[in-house]
């Protein structure tokens, strides 16, 4: 085991922090004790399932929360870290490649949209190379500044359009403070492995009253993962695994919010946030050679910058909201340039009103522009496949949208939601994407719950482009085979006579709630038609090519469960389970990557005392298919970790992940499951 400098500085902050005045502490306790009565008061409402916030109980969709003291339990270096933990979830193993991707209910990361406070991330995917060796965009925003995440599973494209196929994840930040106060907190992980990377993490926040309306907060974060450098290990086989090690990364995060409060009924904001993502290579020994890695599955250097104008209103008819908001990816890939651009302007109203029933109608609008450039991979051959002339780098598509939700509460405990988005494009005309859903109260501990939903995916710019062709050196020309291809490079070619992905998502759960005791189930059926994947074409021009088609039909089903048990006094098992029933490509008979069978997290949490609190977890994955079209065994790792309330203003945490140090690397040459590893922490609050 070896330790870096980061170790000094996390045991630096504890000693420093000690010497903070106790009269400043006592006035910190008192802010956040404030602070976290609106955290509770907030936990009851869910914000993106619906038009408006709603009871969790009575959310019309399935849906999960993350909140902020599970956040605080551990280093978050990554929020699939936590968002694996949920029912539906698969995926987040490991720091990099495909199988580090969030997928709800066994899609791609490509179906699921992710917002900051209902305001849409925006997506890095097409300034890569190839948007598989992309990270997902998560992590662009400090963990410490989060409330709360919530993920929404299935389609709710009818609130939210294109890209919101699969579901949604609502990272919710933190308010202003009434008064200044804020948080410095650092993080280290050591693994056991000297051949694998250590990880640091610190952030800060600051948040306070500027003058009587106006308010400021701001968060900065630093992490960085060190490569691995890894002697290769030999299959069964005596084959080397190659693809075992992982890139280093770091990661920097800042972001400042100004709230203006313009009058009781009236609030304006602005936010700006800058995020650079550096990733380099691994180092491998095989035999008496060395390599280097290509580079780390991601960019070598990302920059995300994105502004959002926002006001919300409180009227005498209901309420409205009103965002207008820039994001921005830049993307240094050696000589190249690799740009994606985001503009969005939408709003929406929200009217309670008395008509036969209670209701609640939403009125809301979109539109979007979206540019692209990227020299690697938009006009870089001289004619597409069928000999048509190719120029150009750059793409561009607007898109508009008009959606209607009404929620109905026909009786005291049962509610209908009705809703439709209509979107239209230029290149993919108009699409409606309906949904009903019904939520019912049998009794007021039960809940039963189910609908039917249409979702749907427009391709995207470089999808769409007979001008996008990437170069693979083999690795992806295997469907070319049975043409007569035998070796070399190939390229993946975009089709402007792609149409827009649609599915048809059907479930019904049942779930029970009442003082600790709580457990769900739920079952979920999703059909897809015009599944957009990569077919082989042939040899032409010169050059092998595949190309994007709407050839295949999917289909996922299976059950979500949930369960809580309070066992003794401070003492509670709860347990998360996904069962796919069906993941399957319906064209070819292959399952769909990255969706194992079985997903299941198991944790016994211990609140020892009012300040130590401890959590032994295991996380269980399934035979399922790896990035390279190898099935992995099921495996199972087991963390320990434990909470300090050392005093109101410091919190220690620490632990083990991977605690009996399970290692796949002898089954499967492309699945990265990191070996054990210890970790400490440190939260300081003034």
């Amino acid at each position: 085991m070896k330790f870096s400098p980061a170790l000094l500085n996390t045991l630096c902050l504890t000693a420093c922090t000690a010497f903070i005045a106790p009269s400043a502490l006592a006035e910190e306790r008192e802010n956040r004790e404030a602070d976290n009565q609106d955290a509770v008061e907030l936990d009851a409402i869910f914000l993106t399932a619906s038009g408006a916030g709603v009871d969790v109980k009575d959310a019309p969709a399935s849906v999960s929360v993350i909140g902020r003291e599970e956040i605080e339990r551990q280093p978050v270096y990554d929020l699939n870290t936590l968002l694996r933990r949920i029912p539906g979830v698969t995926g987040g193993f490991g720091p990099v490649g495909e199988q580090s991707k969030i997928k709800l209910r066994g899609l791609d990361d490509k179906y699921t949209l992710i917002l900051v406070d209902g305001k849409r991330v925006g997506n890095s995917a097409d300034t890569h190379y190839r948007r598989d060796l992309g990270r997902q965009d998560l992590n662009w925003i400090a963990p410490n500044m989060i409330e709360r995440i919530e993920v929404v599973r299935g389609p709710m494209s009818s609130l939210y359009g294109s890209d919101a196929m699969g579901g949604v994840i609502n990272i919710i930040t933190r308010k202003v403070a009434k008064t200044w106060s804020g948080s410095i907190n650092t993080n280290l992980t050591v693994p056991e492995d000297s051949d694998r990377g250590q990880t640091t993490q610190t952030g800060a926040t600051l948040s306070g009253p500027l003058t009587d309306s106006l308010g400021l907060r701001l968060g900065a974060n630093v992490t960085r993962r060190a490569s691995d450098e890894i002697d290769l290990p030999r299959d069964a086989n005596g084959e080397y695994l190659y693809d075992v090690g992982a890139g280093g990364a770091k990661d920097q995060s800042l972001n400042a919010l100004l709230d203006w409060k313009l009058d009781d009924r009236q609030n304006l904001s602005f936010e700006a946030v800058h995020g650079v993502e550096r990733s380099w290579s691994s180092k491998k020994t095989f035999g008496e050679y060395e390599e280097t890695a290509a580079a780390a599955f991601g960019a070598e250097k990302l920059t995300r910058d994105s502004f959002v104008l926002s006001h919300t209103g409180d009227w005498d008819f209901g309420s409205s909201k009103l965002d207008a908001y820039l994001n921005t990816f830049k993307n240094d890939i050696g000589e190249g340039k690799s740009e994606a651009r985001e503009k969005i302007l939408e709003g929406s109203l929200n009217i309670p009103f008395e008509l036969l029933v209670g209701q609640r109608l939403t009125l809301g609008g979109q539109w979007k522009r979206e540019e692209l450039t990227n020299t690697d991979t938009l006009g870089t051959v001289p004619v597409d496949y069928q000999g048509r002339p190719v120029s150009g780098s750059s793409l561009e598509g607007d898109y508009s949208a008009a959606f209607v939700e009404d929620e109905l509460y026909l009786l005291e405990n049962l509610a209908l939601t009705l809703g439709n988005r209509f979107d239209h494009s230029d290149e993919y005309g108009s699409h409606n994407s309906p949904r009903a859903y019904l939520v019912y109260h049998p009794h007021p501990d039960w809940t039963l719950r189910g609908g039917v939903s249409k979702g749907f995916r427009a391709p995207s710019l470089k999808e769409g482009s007979a001008g996008a062709a990437t170069n693979s050196r083999g690795r992806g020309c295997g469907s070319l085979r049975p043409l007569g291809y035998v070796t070399g490079s190939c390229w993946m070619a975009g089709n402007p006579d792609l149409a827009p992905e649609i599915s048809t998502n059907k479930e019904i759960g049942v779930s029970f709630d009442r003082d600790g005791w709580a457990f769900g189930l739920t079952y979920f059926h999703t059909d897809f038609k015009d599944k957009i994947e990569y077919a082989p074409l042939g040899f032409y021009q010169g050059r092998w090519w595949t190309m994007m088609e709407n050839a295949e039909k999917a289909r996922t089903r299976g059950w979500e469960g949930s369960a809580r048990l309070p066992l003794a006094s401070g003492l509670e098992w709860r347990s998360n389970a996904t069962y796919m029933l069906e993941s399957k490509n319906l064209s070819t008979g292959e399952d769909l990557i990255s969706a194992p069978k079985l997903s299941l997290f198991s944790a016994l949490d211990w609140q020892v005392n009012d300040t130590l609190g401890t959590e032994l977890s295991a996380q269980h994955v399934g035979k399922q298919r790896g990035v390279a079209y190898d099935f992995v065994e099921p495996y199972t790792t087991y963390d320990l970790t434990a909470n300090l309330l050392l005093t109101d203003w410091l919190t220690l945490n620490g632990g083990v992940q991977n605690l009996l140090d399970k290692d796949v690397r002898d089954s499967s040459s492309s699945f990265y499951v990191p070996g054990r590893a210890y970790f400490a922490g440190v939260t300081a609050y003034f």
